[in-house]
């Protein structure tokens, strides 16, 4: 008898071991939303605390968050354990993807910007720049190289409508190239003159000038990208799944206009299924460009 005791002991033990092997990860103390370089004010911030408050209350352990000074600090966050969460452009999502292993928990969509370019890029009102063409040997302010309306979609436009290559247009086409940081700070860039021409996200400009930090229609857009599919929202994968799922639940059921009115524009916006299939568009504008993660986050 003692040594079937035994025996059942060592099985339940045995087994006990292989659930805990068989889990995503250990729970966390806290969960860390990092937020990606985008326009700011002190209303936004206040509505991510709110946002955060509610997370708390469904995940029960404290729920803290960050500025993130680059796509690129993000997306390490997230490799390293130091982040859990983030919304992320659809190209640093997928970039995300294979860097450091971020799944999707959610999508944001935005249906008021459904089938409108998500890409803009703009000049001065002054300028004498007109088309793409006038750009050459100017100086030009991308946002990050990781972002997906202040980059990559912005780049594949220039290729398009210029008719080079990527290399070519890297290499002598402007006189100078920046990264401005943040899409607020690309388009300030721009009004400010410290650029000739800037890409950003098309609503960028318009919500600048709505809340006076830039004047009415201080800036000219000369060329426009396709649409983009939603905004993924990328979760640490290695998290445990319960995490997982209570993060997803809580995404889903989410329904606080304000909240995305101010963080996002838009008070339809809202969190829906993840559906990774989406960014299928995205992988290839960024393989055409030769934008690959390890060149992207040297």
């Amino acid at each position: 008898m003692k040594r079937i005791i035994l025996l059942l002991t060592a099985v339940l033990a045995f087994s006990s071991l292989l659930a805990a092997c068989g889990s995503s990860g250990s729970a966390p103390k806290k969960f860390v939303i990092a937020y990606l370089p985008q326009e700011s004010d002190e209303k936004r911030a206040e509505i991510n605390k709110d946002f955060e408050t509610k997370l708390y209350q469904q995940l029960g352990v404290p729920v803290e968050s960050f500025k993130a000074t680059s796509y690129n600090a993000a997306i390490e966050a997230m490799k390293n354990s130091k982040a859990d969460l983030a919304v992320f452009g659809p190209f640093s999502y997928i970039v995300a993807v294979e860097r450091a292993k971020v799944e999707p928990i959610a999508e944001l969509t935005l249906p008021a910007m459904a089938g409108k370019p998500a890409s803009v890029i703009i000049v001065p009102k002054n300028s004498p720049i007109k088309t793409v063409a006038d750009l050459k040997g100017k100086t030009f302010g991308f946002v990050d190289p990781v972002s997906t309306t202040g980059h990559l979609l912005p780049k594949a436009v220039l290729v398009k409508q210029l008719g080079i290559t990527p290399k070519e247009l890297e290499s002598g086409f402007f006189k100078e190239v920046s990264f401005a940081g943040g899409h607020d700070k690309a388009v300030l860039g721009v009004v400010r003159g410290q650029y000739d021409a800037a890409a950003t996200a098309s609503m960028i400009p318009a919500t600048l000038e709505s809340k006076g930090l830039i004047e009415k229609d201080s800036y000219r857009v000369i060329a426009e990208s396709e649409s983009l599919p939603g905004t993924a929202v990328g979760i640490r994968g290695n998290l445990p799944q319960d995490v997982k799922t209570k993060v997803k639940d809580f995404l889903l059921s989410y329904n606080y206009p304000e909240y995305f009115k101010n963080a996002f524009g838009s008070a339809d916006a809202k969190f829906i299924e993840a559906n990774d299939k989406n960014y299928v568009r995205i992988r290839e504008i960024a393989k055409s460009l030769n934008l690959s993660p390890e060149d992207l986050l040297k």
